[in-house]
């Protein structure tokens, strides 16, 4: 497994609202990397890396679309954070265990949102767009996860979009 709890969780965050906001779910973003379709075709060309070819690519999507939304700068959100600790989770993606842990979270939606709900620890007033949840530094250190989580699931229940982000300079 990853060395850090925090990367870890942070990468399965990151997997899960990635997977629930593509076309086929809630269609946040338009892109299809956890299709069977994606699956066929990205298998040939990464044998050995399909999956984190897949998780690149829908990382890639959410962040444009965040960004449009949030901006770019000192603002940082689940799909783009500071450069340290994207390279920590890039070099973590590379652990088996880990992606045949969550590999069945995406699956189905059913199964992602429930895996996406065992990561809320707290219930945060709802926000629908952008929604200012801290400076990264606490993210960074594990302890909005649940937070971040909330305002996903949220927003997916109720059919709305929501941003969550952070202010910082890290």
């Amino acid at each position: 497994m990853m060395e850090n709890p925090a990367l870890t969780q942070i990468a399965n965050l990151r997997l899960l609202v990635g997977f629930l906001g593509e076309q086929s779910q809630f269609n946040w973003w338009p892109s299809s990397f956890f299709t069977a379709n994606s699956s066929a075709f990205l298998s040939p060309i990464f044998s050995k890396t399909a999956f984190i070819a897949r998780y690149q690519g829908v990382k890639e999507a959410a962040s444009r679309v965040h960004d449009e939304h949030l901006g770019i700068g000192a603002i940082y959100h689940l799909f783009r954070l500071p450069e340290h600790v994207e390279q920590a989770l890039f070099i973590s993606l590379y652990h088996i265990t880990w992606v045949r842990s969550v590999s069945t979270w995406v699956q189905n939606q059913e199964r992602a949102l429930e895996s996406l709900a065992s990561l809320i620890d707290v219930s945060p007033e709802d926000g629908e767009g952008p929604v200012l949840v801290g400076n990264i530094d606490a993210l960074c250190a594990g302890k909005t996860l649940g937070e971040l989580a909330y305002h996903y699931q949220s927003a997916f229940a109720r059919g709305t979009l929501a941003y969550p982000y952070y202010l910082g300079n890290a």
